[in-house]
């Protein structure tokens, strides 16, 4: 294994910064015992990574150890409806080697670039399938670890159902998963159509998505009051064809709508002159989308994003809280007002249009944001910086009083009373659990440790 010390690490977008005392990259499951066991070449708090996605800072505290993942990378074997895969291979990677195979994950969540350890252990999501869930990690049905005190383990959902729940969300901290277990299925065309709607009509119009089956994913436009759904359906009467439709969809996400957005604030140095030329940029968005992206015959495999390792200055930046469905669009046009008066107030606004997803009842892992019933989640967007970070700060605060659930891996800025609020006695729970899993807090480190004290 490689060791270097006193290194410093970015997250993919530079947010974040570390200062491990030592970065270390394992090969073998021996090495991960190595690591975990000898407590003075890797000190405390030891916390894997894989392609450091994560928008809240969660991987570690500056003097511990940091374990990359990523050489851990092999695709060991498939079945007729499993694959199981080292912790380091990522999701992109994965659904080609099923693509190759004619299957495809159940939830084709965008970030490609994420590693199947972080997915069976975070919440990493998308909008439900009709009886299906939206978390990655529910569909994890095994994984081997190395517990913090280095013994080996193996822990399945047939064998351990309720250990299951607390794995999938556990975020490193019972443990380093080495190897995944994850359900597969057939490949099947994805049909895909675009909508622009007013709050009102989306209100109206969400019942009747759902009925008639389809995964409901929308962008909202916060300061007109619009939003763009994403309707998406199996469609097993045609063989898949098309995967260009994402393709221009995923180069908006990964690149052009953070490089426009940029070079409008560049040169648009009255503010009137900004928002009218933000407007004139998401209606020809919303007018491209309706247009453009709409297929009956889609590879589902296509929707994930390959996200560059150092995106440069176009980065796409988010955080999620989730609601549920019941109060969901009062909140949402509170949300609008929200924006339209914060921007009042400071002179900022998000520069990007915020994400949502319609997401199932999910009671796989313990810290589900829809352990209670379906929710659907306000994903604000931005390119960053320091006002983007002042903002969410105030919008968690305003989604913390609206009952709204966070991802500890998705959603920064946390404070702890936030985190009791959402998850209640899960979180004690969770806290408890983890605490018999690594009495010594050998993974602990300072973000959890706040929010689980």
């Amino acid at each position: 294994m490689e060791i270097k010390q006193d290194v410093t690490v970015k997250t993919w977008d530079g947010t974040w910064t570390y200062h491990p005392k030592v970065l270390v990259t394992p090969e073998s499951v021996e090495d991960l015992v190595e690591i975990l066991t000898d407590e003075v070449r890797f000190p405390s708090p030891v916390r894997p990574a894989g392609s450091m996605h994560s928008t809240a800072r969660m991987n570690g505290d500056d003097g511990g150890t940091m374990v990359d993942m990523k050489a851990m990378n092999r695709i060991l074997h498939f079945t007729d409806d499993t694959v199981t895969v080292e912790a380091g291979v990522t999701y992109i990677v994965l659904a080609q080697a099923l693509k190759e195979r004619g299957l495809q994950p159940y939830v084709t969540t965008e970030i490609g670039n994420v590693t199947m350890g972080a997915m069976a252990t975070a919440a990493s999501k998308d909008s439900s399938f009709p009886g299906g869930f939206g978390q990655v990690s529910s569909y994890v049905t095994g994984v081997r670890l190395v517990t913090p005190n280095g013994t080996l383990r193996d822990i399945t959902e047939r064998d351990n159902p309720q250990e299951m729940q607390f794995i999938r969300s556990s975020y490193g901290l019972f443990g380093i998963v080495h190897e995944v277990t994850i359900r597969v299925r057939p490949t099947t065309a994805l049909a895909v159509r675009h909508y622009s709607l007013s709050l009102d009509n989306f209100r109206n119009y969400f019942p009747i998505y759902r009925a008639r089956g389809y995964a409901v994913m929308y962008y909202i436009f916060p300061y007109v009051k619009r939003v763009l759904v994403e309707l998406r359906k199996d469609n097993p009467g045609v063989q898949p064809r098309s995967r260009y439709r994402w393709v221009y969809r995923n180069r908006f996400w990964r690149k052009y709508g953070p490089a426009i957005t940029r070079w409008i604030q560049r040169n648009t140095h009255n503010r009137t002159l900004r928002v009218l030329a933000d407007k004139l940029h998401f209606f020809l968005l919303r007018q491209a989308l309706v247009w453009v992206v709409r297929s009956d015959r889609t590879w589902p495999h296509a929707q994930i994003i390959n996200y560059p390792r150092s995106p440069g200055a176009n980065k796409y930046l988010f955080s999620m809280w989730a609601f549920r469905e019941g109060g969901f669009f009062e909140i949402l046009e509170e949300y609008c007002n929200f924006c339209i008066a914060y921007e009042a107030k400071t002179g900022y606004r998000c520069d990007l249009p915020s994400v949502g997803y319609a997401i199932a009842r999910d009671a796989e892992a313990v810290l589900s944001y829809s352990w209670e019933g379906a929710t659907l989640s306000i994903d604000p967007a931005s390119t960053g910086g320091p006002e983007w970070e002042e903002f969410l700060r105030v919008y968690n605060q305003f989604c913390s009083d609206r009952r709204g659930v966070p991802l500890f891996n998705q959603t920064p800025f946390l404070t702890r009373d936030q985190v009791r609020k959402a998850f209640g006695v899960r979180i004690q729970q969770f806290a408890a659990r983890r605490k018999v899993a690594d009495p010594k807090d050998r993974m602990l480190d300072s973000y959890f440790r706040e929010l689980l004290s």
